[in-house]
């Protein structure tokens, strides 16, 4: 064990015993841990699972048990930081939450004969997803190499990056990680390439933050997605309020706008913004008009624009209420009605409309 600055270096999670079979550290008790450490010591059969060699059983400053090599020779492991051990065991134990077998330090090559090793490998049926923890810098296309390798080799690959900045895609499902092992680490997702924040604690700036455990339990549990899917739903709230009509003067009900929540996120459509889309608008007028009181949605010629949109109406006189007029309206405490929408049935250039951007993010 060594010391960089204040932040210690640690080894490997997993040896292999005198058949083959992986020990991982962790799984180990206390008295598990002794045991087996005295076991090694007589008789010598622990190898390490990167080049074979004799292994020493330790703990690091924080009490993390791990392997060492008894003696390194030539072997090119590098060491690693006491957030990446956590990190490492903590990504084993979501997949098993999940159904999933997995292992640290798993090696393996592709079709064309190229070596990789994943941080963590986890399977389940024909799945395989390699966890791969990057707590120092990592230029881009080196990322994206690495990515392709594991593809090749019919691997997902999944990326917690300490460095911000990273590549948006569903080519790679890449998460930021924040937080620290005192205060406890996070999963914070980006919004977009252009918003990804320097400063991890401005938590805002991010489409997403998890604690670490439940953003790895997602994922395994496939509510990690990219997007928004054609079969996935929205919540639609449709915002009542009153006011008096401008033309008869008569106290009327407005439809002010729409609240969307998708994946968490909540928007606000007005009446004549959503006039672009008529799947859409077509739900919500044929909601509206099982109920008494409220002006027709519908479209109306405004001599002021001198062009035919979707508005309000009054109750009364049907006179056009358009967005300017819909500013004086008392909105009403509960919505009109709340009905649940597929995506699939023009709700998604809605969602793009409101500012919805493509990225990672988990269903809760």
């Amino acid at each position: 064990m060594h010391l960089i600055g204040s932040r210690v270096i640690a080894m490997p999670l997993r040896c292999l015993d005198y058949n083959g079979n992986s020990i991982q550290a962790f799984d180990l008790s206390d008295d598990g841990w002794e045991a087996l450490s005295q076991e090694n010591s007589k008789a010598r059969r622990l190898r390490m699972p990167c080049c074979e060699a004799l292994v020493t059983l330790k703990r690091s400053r924080l009490g993390t048990k791990f392997f060492a090599h008894k003696a390194v020779g030539d072997c090119k492991w590098a060491p690693e930081t006491e957030e990446h051990l956590f990190l490492k065991r903590l990504a084993v134990e979501a997949a098993r939450a999940q159904g999933w077998t997995a292992e640290t330090e798993v090696r393996g090559k592709t079709t064309q004969g190229e070596f990789w090793k994943a941080d963590v490998l986890a399977k389940k049926g024909k799945h395989k997803v390699a966890v791969e923890i990057q707590w120092s810098g990592q230029a881009v296309q080196e990322t994206l190499r690495r990515q392709e390798r594991y593809r090749a080799s019919g691997v997902r690959g999944l990326w917690l990056l300490r460095q911000p900045g990273f590549p948006i895609s569903k080519r790679i499902p890449a998460v930021c990680i924040g937080g620290s092992l005192d205060e406890g680490l996070t999963a914070l997702l980006p919004r977009n390439a252009d918003m990804q924040a320097r400063d991890r604690r401005h938590y805002d700036r991010w489409n997403q933050v998890l604690s670490m455990e439940a953003f790895l339990r997602a994922a395994f549990d496939g509510r990690l997605r990219f997007g928004l899917e054609a079969g996935q739903e929205a919540t639609v709230r449709i915002r009542t309020g009153n006011m008096f009509c401008w033309s008869c003067g008569a106290e009327t009900r407005i439809v002010v706008g729409l609240e969307i929540t998708v994946a968490d996120k909540d928007f606000i459509i007005t009446i004549p913004s959503l006039g672009e889309y008529p799947q859409a608008t077509e739900i919500v007028r044929r909601c509206v008009s099982t109920h008494h009181g409220i002006g027709a949605i519908k479209h109306r010629f405004s001599s002021t624009q001198r062009r035919t949109y979707l508005s309000n109406g009054c109750a009364h006189c049907d006179s056009l209420l358009g967005r300017f007029y819909g500013l004086d309206a008392t909105w009403d405490d509960e919505p009109l009605d709340t009905i649940r929408v597929r995506i699939a049935d023009g709700w998604k250039e809605v969602i793009d409309s409101c500012g919805w951007r493509d990225t990672w993010c988990v269903c809760i």
